[in-house]
Formats: C-alpha cells, structure tokens, sequence
C-alpha cells in the first residue's frame, strides 16, 4: 500500500500550462476561478503574460504551495521537473486523452482545483534517478529522471555496443540500437513501447530494457532501487553516434568509453494520483477487456 501524505490548503499555486499554447483559455480559467478563492497564482516566466498570475523562474518556488500541470503527461513530467526539485507536489490536469499521470480531465478541473483548497489532496512518492555521465574520470553531465533515462544512436542508424554493469558486477554488453533505463513511474513510456515490463507506482524498482537487441536472447531485466547501473558506451569505434536523454528532456552526445551511471535519488517526486488504476488506463487504451465480462467498445 502506497504511503499517502495530506497536502494542507494550498494558498499559492504555479500553473504549468503545455507549451503549444493550447491551454491559454484553461489557463486563464484556472487563474481566474483560483483567485477569486484567495490563492495566489503564478506561471513559469516563460509562458505569455497571464493578467492576474506572476511570472516565476524555477529557482523562485519557496512560496508556492502547489504545481498545477495542464496537459498531458508530458507536461506534467515537464513540470515534474521544476516540482520535484523543490520538494512541491505536482497536481495534473489532462487536456487530452486519458493520461497515466494526470488526477483530473479538464472537466474535472475545477473539482481539482477545490481539492486543493479545501485540503483534500494528497501525494505519494514516486522514485527518480540520479542520472550522471562520466568522462575521464570527470562527470559532465547530471541531471534527475522521473521517467527514464535512455541511450540511442543519433541520426545514422548503428547498432551500439553498451556494457552494462549492476552494483559493480557486469551483467551484460548489449549490441541494440539502444538501451531504457525506466522508474516505475516510466515504465509506461518508451520502456513500454520497446517491449518493457509494466511496473505497478510505488514499486522501488528500475526496468532496464533493450532497444531492438541483435540478440533474442537479451531481455528486459527488473532490479533493485539500491543496485547501482553503470552503462559504458563501447562503440563503434568509426562514429560518434550515441546520444543521452533524460526524461525526453535534456539530451547529450556520447563519447566512446563515457560511463553512464544510473542511481536512485534520495528525494521522491511528490505525485498527486490519478483516483484510477494505471491498469484501468490500459485496459482502456490496449483493449485488455474485450472479450471478459466487462462491455467492450468495438471501433469501425
């Protein structure tokens, strides 16, 4: 059982809107329906001028009580980012489709919204990865995953050579297109789209998983929060046509023996749940309930 813990009435909230401008009028609406409760409202300064609502950095969140994402789970991981480093909970609202993340449909939001006031939400913890890149014994990049971590070829299709370690012991060099490294949380992402494993929210685990492996033999592997993961870039040797990415993120080009070291962070993010299960949503999306006793939606 997940470890809910109570988020006291929120008085200041960061409104986190999708950055294809989409959700200007539902931002607008949550700015107008949150202030006329007394909250104090804020966006990310690089979000268009909203009357009412202050412009805020991600180094400026001490005040801010709550991070509202409105979109999808895309935005809710982008603003994930700017929560979890704070130490906030992040609530999402979902503009589109059902997500695997986000608590509320738009529909919902002013539901959400007066949860919040009211004091009725709550968070749990979800793990993120420290994630750093080694180089000459130097690291040169770190940067926190809430959903993966993952190492693929640039724009000339290779296959890469990656020796993978955990807890210091190696486990295996893979000759794949790529490698996902995955939290729970993420394991409904790409991992899932490659052929990894589902992994239930709240299970301290990390997924790594195989992108079109030249071996059959290679498969997704579940370890441990506590193993450490060390993947070392060992080709080709012809090429410089590896890439990191972080959470779809934040990417860097790789150089031949660059380590990539994988742990858990100490810090959780601070999730509002969906008040559904995230095998309810694929049931939904995959059709895992056709032909049970449950009614199935048939598509022409």
């Amino acid at each position: 059982m997940l470890k809910h813990s109570k988020i006291p009435p929120v008085r200041s909230v960061l409104i986190y809107p999708r950055e294809d401008g989409h959700a200007r009028v539902t931002l607008l609406d949550a700015v107008e329906y949150l202030r006329g409760q007394g909250v104090t409202v804020a966006v990310p300064s690089e979000v268009d001028k909203v009357e009412g609502a202050d412009g805020v950095a991600a180094q400026s969140l001490r005040d801010v009580d709550l991070i509202v994402a409105l979109g999808g789970d895309g935005t809710l991981l982008r603003a994930s980012r700017w929560a979890a480093t704070a130490g906030i909970p992040v609530l999402g609202i979902n503009l589109g489709e059902l997500g695997f993340l986000t608590a509320y449909h738009g529909e919902e939001m002013g539901a959400g919204l007066q949860a919040a006031i009211d004091g009725s939400l709550a968070w749990e913890p979800r793990l993120r990865m420290n994630v750093e890149v080694r180089r000459d014994e130097r690291v040169v990049v770190h940067e926190v995953a809430c959903n993966d971590a993952y190492i693929k070829h640039g724009d000339v299709p290779r296959l890469l050579l990656l020796a993978t370690s955990i807890g210091g012991s190696h486990m295996a060099t893979y000759k794949a297109d790529g490698l996902i490294v995955s939290t729970p949380m993420g394991s409904t992402a790409y991992n899932l789209a490659a052929g990894g494993p589902i992994v239930a929210p709240g299970t301290e685990v990390l997924t790594i998983t195989p992108i079109c492996p030249h071996s059959l033999t290679h498969r997704p592997v579940v370890v441990s929060k506590a193993a450490d993961i060390q993947i070392t870039y060992d080709g080709p040797s012809d090429i410089s046509a590896a890439f990191l990415t972080v959470d779809g993120q934040k990417s860097v080009e790789l150089e031949l023996g660059d380590e990539v070291t994988i742990t858990a962070a100490h810090e959780p993010l601070k999730l509002c749940p969906p008040n559904f299960s995230v095998f309810r949503v694929l049931a939904t999306k995959l059709g895992w309930n056709q032909g049970s006793g449950e009614k199935a939606t048939r598509t022409h």
